[in-house]
């Protein structure tokens, strides 16, 4: 029995699933360089949505909510 044309293969699934996640990291990595090179709401909120889109929304929150604490509480060197 033939396939139809639009199933694809658990093989190319996972090769999508892959293109996907590079391109969600790449898109984060530029925006965070973006943000430190010049730093602004617009860049701010720009690398808070990439990060969003590739993790989620609560994976986000709790990212952040651990960076602004660690902040707080880190000894400057």
């Amino acid at each position: 029995m033939l396939e139809p044309d639009y199933l694809v293969s658990a093989d190319q699934l996972e090769k999508a699933r892959a293109a996907l996640l590079v391109e969600a990291m790449t898109a984060i990595h530029t925006r965070a360089r973006r943000y430190l090179q010049e730093p602004g709401e617009g860049a701010w909120h720009d690398l808070v949505r990439a990060l969003a889109r590739a993790h989620g929304d609560s994976a986000t929150y709790e990212l952040l909510r651990a960076v602004e604490v660690h902040s707080r509480v880190s000894v400057p060197p």
